[in-house]
């Protein structure tokens, strides 16, 4: 590696640790607060009123930015789409330039909004079995998007 390439490395090096240093305190100072916000004003209370009359679904725990049921299936946990993993992910896009995955992480947690939605009615209406649809998302989408945010950082550190 000769010295050009070398500052190139180290260039990246600071722009990803700038990207993500600046994300953190964005999150952490003002989406995170108001995830919490949205979870314990309008999403938990909306929830339990759904929930009053049906004894086959508890909440078991409330946290900043997730609600955790359960009843006659796995227990399930459900995360406001725009959390910390996704900002973590869009650090490392950033960092890559990657716009296109950019676009389809945000799409994706848009539509995650109303699929969260209709997931809870569902489960509490008795459909029970897409808990498991839910648990084995709540898995994989975190780990698909952070992998492709690593390998798309790959190149910069190529050239």
């Amino acid at each position: 590696m000769d010295n050009h390439q070398r500052s190139r490395s180290i260039s990246a090096i600071k722009r990803l640790i700038l990207i993500l240093s600046g994300i953190s305190v964005l999150y952490i100072g003002v989406f995170r607060p108001i995830q919490s916000m949205i979870i314990q004003n309008i999403v938990v209370p909306h929830i339990e009123s759904i929930i009053e009359n049906n004894s086959i679904v508890k909440i078991e725990n409330v946290d900043v930015d997730q609600i955790d049921i359960s009843g006659d299936f796995p227990p399930t946990k459900f995360e406001l789409p725009f959390n910390g993993w996704f900002w973590l992910t869009l650090g490392l896009f950033l960092a890559a330039g990657q716009e296109r995955l950019i676009r389809i992480m945000t799409y994706y947690h848009l539509i995650l909004f109303g699929a969260l939605y209709v997931g809870i009615q569902l489960i509490i209406n008795g459909w029970t079995g897409i808990a498991y649809l839910f648990a084995i998302h709540e898995h994989i989408y975190k780990v698909l998007f952070l992998v492709v945010g690593l390998i798309g950082l790959k190149p910069l550190f190529k050239k």
